[in-house]
């Protein structure tokens, strides 16, 4: 069996409306965990209630840092009005191993950085504490009292996550793997490449 010390990142797809959660692996458990934030950067991990049995589960490891976990679940499809069908279906969500972020640079440096990259045929700028949104949607959010995206820098465990908040509420962490004045390389994306350069 490999190696499943350490803390694993839960990695969001586009059809996930759940809190950022991580898990780790613990004498045949795995453990769930919710994050809250420490102050500052840091953010510390909070155990839920959710704890799984390992042995009862099917998983994969898709690399040395990426283990795909399948669970059993149910899928509701509606036909019409007065008909609908259920199903089971097996649902698959992969984890991240963090490792500490690879970087001199202090916060506060990381912080006045900008840089750009791509992804899957989207364009990812990496501006922190600006609000990401278009003037027209920030004129919406004006009118409906609504805090809107922003990206804000967070630290657990010696991990730099460049975090995207919607409406004060944390909504996904993208993980740091290295950073220094010139690029970031960025990881915990949902399909290949899982991890990108950004410059």
């Amino acid at each position: 069996m490999k190696n499943i010390e350490g803390t694993w990142l839960m990695i969001k797809t586009g059809d996930d409306y759940c809190s950022p959660e991580f898990i780790e692996f613990k004498n045949d458990r795995i453990i769930h965990f919710n994050i809250k934030k420490k102050g500052g950067s840091k953010i510390i991990k909070k155990a839920s209630e959710w704890i799984e049995k390992l042995s009862e589960i099917k998983y994969e490891f898709i690399n040395d840092n990426r283990i795909r976990i399948y669970r059993m679940g149910k899928t509701h499809t509606v036909i019409s009005e007065t008909e609908s069908e259920t199903k089971d279906t097996e649902f698959e969500t992969d984890y991240e191993r963090i490792i500490p972020t690879k970087t001199e640079l202090t916060v506060k440096k990381i912080q006045e950085l900008a840089f750009k990259t791509e992804w899957n045929n989207e364009k990812i700028c990496l501006v922190f504490n600006t609000e990401l949104d278009s003037k027209s949607i920030k004129e919406v959010n004006k009118r409906l009292n609504r805090q809107g995206q922003k990206l804000v820098l967070e630290n657990l465990q010696g991990t730099y996550f460049a975090s995207i908040y919607e409406n004060n509420i944390r909504r996904t962490l993208i993980g740091i793997k290295e950073i220094n004045e010139d690029k970031a390389v960025l990881f915990g994306f949902p399909k290949k490449p899982y991890e990108v350069i950004a410059k």
